[in-house]
C-alpha cells in the first residue's frame, strides 16, 4: 500500500481567532471508534483531510503521527493530509465541489461552514453520531456546528477570552482581584490610574468584532438582533458600557491610542507599562515574554471582565465532511480519530495556546493543574470560562458592515462626538437598514 504523504500548502497558524469533528460510521451509527477499528478491512482507498493554516512545525510532526496511527488501525487506507491557508479555504472547498476532486474532511470556521452548508456542500451528520459522541463536547462549541437545525460539523480547537492585568500596578492601587462588571472596570481603572499616573484600561476594538461580542455578552442571554431587527439601543447594560467607556476615555483612564483599538496596539501599550489591564486571548502575552520580561513577570490572568454568569464568545474551528466525499465512511472515521480526547489533548499541548473541545480532555491535569507560569494560568482561566462560552454571533451576509458600523459607532462615542444614546440609536438604525437590504431574519 502506498503510504499517505502530508502535502503542505503555504499557511500560518492563526490561533488568535481561533476555531472539529467526531463522528461514527454513516452505516453503523451506534458503533464506537473501538468497534470500527476491529473491522479495519471495511475502510480502504484514500481519505484526504484539509487543515487550515497549520503548516510547519510543530504541526507537521503532530499530523504525521496522526496519519501513521490511523493507517495502522486501517492498513488498507491511505491518509493524505494537506494544509490550506485559512483565507483560501472556503473558496477552495466550493471550487472542489464543482468537480470530482473533493477533499473528504475539511477544517472550517463556523462562518465558512454555514456558507458551504447553505449551498448543499456538506454532509448532514445529524443521524451519523451516537449520543455518547454528541455529549462528549463542550456544549457551546458543539452547537456551533448546526445550520438550519442540522448538524454539519463538530468542534476541534477553541479559543476564548480571559483578562490580563499587571499585578504590580494592581498592588500599587490596592486592587486584589479583577472586576466582575463594567462599573467595576471603571472603578478599578480609576484607582489604578491614580496609583500609576498612566491610563490603565484598554478596549480591543479590531474591526468591530470585539465590540459586538461585548454587546452580546452584556445582553446576558438576550438577543441584540431579533428576527433581523436590532434591539439593543435601550439595553441598560450596553448603554452603561458605552457611557462608561466614553467617561473613561475623557478622564484619561483609557489611552488616546484606544481610538485605533487594534490588538497589536494594546500589546505595545501593555508591554511598555502604559496600560494595566484588558481582555484578550491566551496568545496576548506572546511577544511580551521576550520583549518586556519584567512586564511579563508581573502579568496575571483572570476571568473575563463581565458578570460571573454572563455568556462569553468562543471562537471555534470545526471539521466537516463535504457532501461529495468519495469515501464518507473513512472521512467520518478519520475525524472521529483526530477528535478523540487523547488526540485533542495532544493537539492542545502542541499548539500551546488553544483549548480542546472534548470534556474529557479538559479534565486532564494539563488544564486543571497547569503550573504557575503566566501562560499556564491564562490557559486555566480560559478553560474555566469555557463553561459559559458559546458562539454568540451568527454569520450573516452583512457581517462586514455590522462590524464596521459597530467600530465607527464605538469610536465616535469614545471621542465624545455623539452621546452614548445617540451612538446606539444610530448603530441600531444602520443595522436595521442593512438587514432590510439582505432580508435576513436572524436572531443572535
Amino acid at each position: 500500500m502506498k503510504k499517505g504523504t502530508k502535502k503542505l500548502v503555504t499557511g500560518l497558524f492563526t490561533a488568535g481567532l481561533a476555531f472539529g469533528l467526531v463522528a461514527c460510521s454513516g452505516n453503523e451509527t451506534s458503533n464506537s471508534e473501538e468497534n470500527r477499528s476491529e473491522k479495519s478491512d471495511e475502510l480502504s482507498g484514500e481519505v484526504t483531510l484539509w487543515t487550515a493554516s497549520l503548516a510547519g512545525e510543530p504541526f507537521d510532526t503532530y499530523f504525521d503521527n496522526i496519519e501513521k496511527k490511523f493507517e495502522e488501525l486501517h492498513p488498507d487506507l491511505d491518509v493524505i493530509i494537506e494544509d490550506i491557508p485559512q483565507n483560501e479555504m472556503e473558496k477552495k472547498v466550493l471550487t472542489s465541489l464543482t468537480g470530482d476532486d473533493v477533499p473528504d474532511v475539511v477544517n472550517l470556521n463556523p462562518h465558512y461552514m454555514s456558507n458551504i452548508a447553505a449551498q448543499g456542500g456538506l454532509l448532514d451528520l445529524t443521524e451519523l453520531l451516537n449520543e455518547e459522541t454528541k455529549k462528549s463536547f463542550v456544549e457551546g462549541a458543539y452547537v456551533a456546528g448546526f445550520y438550519d437545525e442540522k448538524l454539519y460539523a463538530l468542534p476541534w480547537y477553541l479559543t476564548t477570552t480571559v483578562s490580563w492585568y499587571n499585578g504590580d500596578h494592581f498592588e500599587q492601587a490596592g486592587i486584589t482581584e479583577t472586576p466582575a462588571d463594567f462599573k467595576g472596570v471603571y472603578e478599578t481603572a480609576k484607582a489604578v490610574t491614580e496609583a500609576t499616573g498612566k491610563p490603565s484600561f484598554y478596549q480591543v476594538i479590531n474591526d468591530g468584532n470585539t465590540i459586538i461580542e461585548k454587546m452580546a455578552t452584556l445582553a446576558n442571554g438576550g438577543p441584540i438582533v431579533k428576527d433581523g431587527k436590532a434591539v439593543f439601543a435601550n439595553n441598560k447594560a450596553i448603554l452603561e458600557y458605552f457611557t462608561l467607556t466614553q467617561k473613561m476615555y475623557q478622564e484619561g483612564l483609557m489611552p488616546q491610542e484606544n481610538a485605533e483599538g487594534s490588538f497589536s496596539g494594546g500589546q505595545e501599550l501593555y508591554m511598555a507599562g502604559n496600560v494595566s489591564f484588558l481582555e484578550s486571548g491566551v496568545t496576548f502575552l506572546g511577544p511580551i515574554e521576550s520583549g518586556a520580561p519584567d512586564i511579563y513577570a508581573a502579568s496575571k490572568a483572570g476571568q473575563p471582565l463581565s458578570g460571573a454568569d454572563a455568556p462569553m464568545n468562543v471562537a471555534v474551528m470545526n471539521f466537516a465532511v463535504p457532501s461529495k466525499s468519495q469515501n464518507p465512511d473513512a472521512a467520518v472515521a478519520l475525524t472521529e480519530f483526530v477528535l478523540n480526547a487523547e488526540n485533542q489533548l495532544e493537539f492542545a499541548k502542541t499548539a500551546g495556546t488553544v483549548l480542546p473541545s472534548t470534556l474529557e480532555s479538559l479534565e486532564d491535569d494539563y488544564f486543571q493543574n497547569p503550573g504557575d507560569s503566566q501562560k499556564a494560568l491564562g490557559m486555566l482561566e480560559a478553560s474555566k470560562s469555557l463553561e459559559r462560552s458559546k458562539v454568540l454571533l451568527k454569520a450573516t451576509k452583512n457581517s462586514a458592515l455590522l462590524r464596521e458600523s459597530a467600530k465607527n459607532a464605538f469610536v465616535r462615542n469614545l471621542q465624545g462626538k455623539v452621546t452614548p444614546e445617540e451612538a446606539l440609536k444610530e448603530l441600531e438604525a444602520e443595522w436595521n437598514e442593512s438587514f432590510e437590504k439582505t432580508d435576513e431574519k436572524v436572531t443572535f
